[in-house]
């Protein structure tokens, strides 16, 4: 019996047609929110400083894992028809499958952000108003993407080859034929993703506004404000790997409290919450979501120190994404070391924050080094 052969070219291209790319949700598994964490030990510090000031951050991240709404890492069931690229005894034949993919990914990012603002000497309600700008550079993004899984196994090819009569073994040759070829193209879109999601990238990230009331007095610190994140990085609709968030604007009002129960101890709370406008390129909407950082601070005679807790949690699905509700959650913990430099009177604050558990999130680890100075 003369054997069936398919051509490899022909049969990925039926494969491509029906193996759906894994897809980033639409913020690429990430939320409009620096995972470092806001608090640190600024929160000790005097804003009876009006005028200019500054602050100047390098902050390291090292992703070491995507997880999947399980929190496990990212697997996600892939399902479609195949088609024979070319007619078998007078017929094109097709099948279906269903199989897992699984995406490995580790990432080093090295972020530079500049924040310049200006706080009013003017009071009002018994505070000072603050306008300040954060512009957000990203020197060096390596992500290594690695998709895999095995190849499903087709389903019995449709119509049957049973009529007209054909030569024994026909049908079960035309079966195996379709499954070689059909792993060959299968295998090989998946390390075509692996390629598509490795790179080596730079370049600006979304800047954000920021207007904010500022109280202290007795002990007590009192911050509420608005910050508008601007689709100003690079972004393309088309990638994985991005440095901007995508075509679209977050709203972020938030309040922060400190207050000094003792001389040497300050408690810090800080509350947010997100509101995503749809995005222009591909009219996915990332969910809402909140967000709590939490810290305390000891002064010593060397430096505040302290610990610092970031909880994370997107109430409201994605709307337009293929990965269905994907909603983002991250909670990490850490510890921060702030120092004075004397002779230029600059706030040094040093800070590390490792996540201990996501759902439809990168995870990882966060160094910052933060430099401020009011002038």
């Amino acid at each position: 019996m003369r054997p069936i052969k398919f051509r490899p070219a022909l049969l990925a291209v039926a494969v491509i047609s029906t193996l759906a790319t894994p897809a980033m949700a639409a913020d690429g598994f990430k939320v409009r929110f620096p995972l470092s964490g806001t608090l640190g030990g600024e929160i000790v510090a005097q804003v009876e400083n009006p005028g200019w000031f500054a602050s100047v951050s390098l902050t390291q991240i090292e992703i070491d894992k995507i997880t999947d709404d399980t929190g496990n890492a990212f697997q996600q069931l892939k399902s479609g028809a195949f088609a024979t690229p070319a007619a078998i005894a007078g017929a094109v034949r097709t099948a279906t499958y269903s199989g897992t993919v699984g995406i490995d990914l580790k990432q080093s990012q090295t972020n530079a952000n500049l924040v310049v603002g200006y706080q009013t000497d003017k009071r009002y309600a018994g505070g000072h108003m603050v306008l300040a700008l954060n512009l957000p550079y990203t020197a060096r993004l390596n992500r290594l993407s690695t998709y895999s899984g095995s190849t499903p196994t087709l389903s019995t090819l449709a119509p049957a080859l049973t009529s007209p009569p054909l030569p024994a073994g026909t049908g079960a040759a035309a079966q195996a034929g379709a499954q070689s070829g059909f792993n060959t193209a299968y295998q090989a879109q998946l390390a075509a993703l692996s390629t598509a999601g490795t790179a080596v990238v730079d370049g600006v990230g979304d800047a954000e506004i920021t207007g904010a009331w500022v109280y202290n007095q007795d002990g007590l610190k009192v911050i509420t404000g608005l910050t508008v994140a601007l689709p100003t990085g690079q972004y393309d609709a088309s990638s994985q790997i991005n440095i901007g968030f995508g075509n679209f604007y977050t709203l972020r009002p938030g309040a922060a409290v400190a207050y000094s129960p003792t001389a040497n101890w300050t408690l810090g709370a800080r509350g947010s919450l997100a509101f995503n406008t749809r995005n222009k390129d591909n009219q996915i909407k990332s969910g809402d979501y909140g967000a709590l950082d939490l810290a305390a601070a000891y002064r010593s005679p060397i430096g505040v120190f302290g610990p610092h807790v970031l909880l994370i949690r997107q109430y409201a699905d994605d709307d337009g994404g293929t990965l269905g509700a994907n909603r983002f959650s991250s909670t990490g913990a850490g510890f921060f070391y702030t120092t004075l430099i004397p002779k230029v009177e600059a706030a040094v604050n040093l800070s590390y924050l490792k996540t201990l558990n996501s759902r439809n999130a990168l995870t990882g680890s966060f160094y910052q080094l933060r430099v401020s100075k009011a002038f």
